[in-house]
């Protein structure tokens, strides 16, 4: 009698838990945009939700990762790019490492790509090619090295902005040069393992899918994308997606075996069926101006059989759209969102847009219902990250840390 009556004790208290977890890189601790993270306060009035912490922050649009109790960012101050570490709980700073020299662009300064956080280890790529690995305890160099100097690169139009993504003993990264258009590197020395083609660099991050049991990366760069066998760098696959301005910017989700691939610039989307060694199968698509998901710079997030993402172009209007997986038909839109970026979490978008406001609605396929909106920053293109139940988000200036708990 004892024993069941603990069993249901047990059973209670999990069916009450809130879950957290880390957000050690772009897109999160599944490189999809989303977060299984539970008990989040997501109602709040026009002040915003309770603040934790300010930091300085600087210019760029890398997002911040968070892992083992650090947050982790690049920045540009003085005229150089900067790796930040915060202690994430209290935004005390832990340590900066100047990792290249500043960037300028007509169309924004500074770092573009995000950190990754892998154990002990943090990998940074600079606008400018340089790829290296910090001690996340210090910020001290394991090793570091340029990609294009390395290997006869060029940079791109506005700059080289692929997060470096880690997957067992490897770390991805996007070259461009001539024999080396993507490559992998052994994590914890740097060495080459792989790389393979001539392709030119173009701005999303490379995607670990699993097909059929097995891995491959996909590399979405200027041609269109291409599958990689992780272990061996031998090219399984490749499928043309040419973007005006070799615009191919946000990351392909990986949703299972299909993957979904956008781009702006008037191409629009489709859903792919992977198939291992061989080219994928188109299972539906929405093409130019008219596309049902345009998503230029801002990744969509998949909640269920729907597809929610900020759709339009650089220049034109940018709407909210929910769009069915399974068929690539529009479900509702929502006119005017503005220019931002979101992530999901407990049923619900949580966006800043560029304007400053941190919004939240539900992820729900009915119609657009939005819950809470403030203004809390200034102009940013930056998505928010959530980890253990903080939300930090940054514009030209700070970093912002923020209690959803």
């Amino acid at each position: 009698m004892r024993y069941r009556l603990f069993a249901l004790l047990v059973l209670v208290i999990a069916a009450g838990a809130v879950h957290a977890d880390d957000w050690p890189r772009w897109l999160g601790p599944f490189g999809n945009g989303s977060s299984k993270e539970t008990g989040l306060k997501l109602t709040w009035d026009e002040k915003g939700p309770k603040k934790l912490w300010e930091a300085e922050g600087g210019e760029g649009y890398s997002t911040i990762a968070v892992a083992d109790g650090r947050a982790i960012t690049l920045v540009q101050r003085g005229g150089k790019e900067i790796a930040v570490a915060f202690d994430a709980k209290t935004g005390s700073p832990l340590w900066q490492t100047p990792i290249a020299p500043g960037f300028k662009n007509s169309y924004g300064n500074g770092p573009r790509s995000t950190p990754t956080i892998d154990g002990d280890l943090v990998f940074v790529q600079s606008v400018s090619g340089n790829l290296a690995c910090l001690r996340a305890k210090d910020g001290g160099f394991v090793w570091d090295k340029n990609l294009l100097t390395t290997f006869g690169g060029k940079n791109i139009s506005w700059g080289l902005s692929a997060s470096p993504i880690v997957d067992g003993d490897l770390v991805f990264a996007i070259p461009g040069g001539k024999g080396a258009g993507v490559a992998a590197f052994e994590k914890k020395t740097g060495k080459l393992a792989w790389k393979v083609g001539d392709d030119k660099a173009a701005y999303a991050s490379p995607v670990v899918a699993t097909v059929g049991g097995k891995k491959q990366v996909v590399f979405f760069i200027a041609p269109g994308l291409v599958g990689v066998d992780p272990s061996s760098g031998k090219e399984l696959w490749r499928m043309g997606w040419k973007t005006e301005f070799d615009c191919n910017i946000c990351t392909p989700i990986a949703i299972g075996e299909k993957l979904f691939v956008s781009s702006g610039e008037s191409v629009g989307c489709a859903m792919l069926q992977l198939k291992g060694d061989s080219p994928p199968d188109v299972v539906w698509e929405s093409r130019g101006k008219k596309g049902v998901m345009t998503n230029y710079w801002a990744n969509a997030v998949v909640h269920g059989k729907h597809l929610y993402g900020l759709s339009g172009e650089f220049d034109k209007r940018i709407d909210l759209n929910c769009v069915d997986a399974e068929t690539g038909t529009l479900v509702w839109s929502k006119a005017g969102a503005g220019k931002g970026a979101l992530l999901l979490a407990q049923d619900h978008l949580i966006f800043t847009t560029k304007t400053g406001d941190l919004v939240v609605a539900k992820a729900d396929p009915a119609r657009y219902q939005e819950v809470s909106r403030a203004r809390v920053l200034g102009e940013n293109r930056t998505a928010p990250t959530l980890s253990n139940r903080r939300l930090y988000v940054r514009d030209l200036k700070k970093i912002v840390c923020f209690d959803l708990e």
